[in-house]
């Protein structure tokens, strides 16, 4: 494999899951669409190469390795929070008042 091959693929690898990510648009829908159990694959992916091509690298292949990872990592546990957050803020919207209500903030059907 020649070496723009690699870095070509490390590339692709990370468009990808800035992709999946949501933090770019689909270049078919053209709208952000976020898949974080996708996105973890491809860093899992990731994490394998640099595993496997230790010692075998160029040091700029070696660099741009551990910059993609950490950026990947660093983007994918923001992306997780805002996940968690927002799951975490629509159970406490949508809480039963008691009285078989719901809260205020609760979209109702037909509104």
């Amino acid at each position: 494999m020649e070496k723009t091959d690699f870095i070509e693929l490390l590339h692709f690898l990370h468009i990808l899951c800035w992709q999946a990510l949501g933090k770019v648009a689909n270049p078919v829908s053209g709208r952000p669409e976020r898949n974080l159990q996708f996105a973890k694959r491809l860093i899992d992916i990731l994490e394998t190469l640099q595993v496997k091509t230790r010692g075998n690298l160029e040091e700029d292949e070696k660099r741009m390795l551990e910059d993609i990872l950490a950026d990947l990592r660093l983007n994918y546990v923001d992306e997780l929070n805002k996940q968690e957050k927002r799951e975490t803020e629509g159970k406490s919207q949508t809480a039963d008042t008691g009285d078989g209500q719901k809260t205020q903030g609760e979209n109702k059907e037909g509104s």
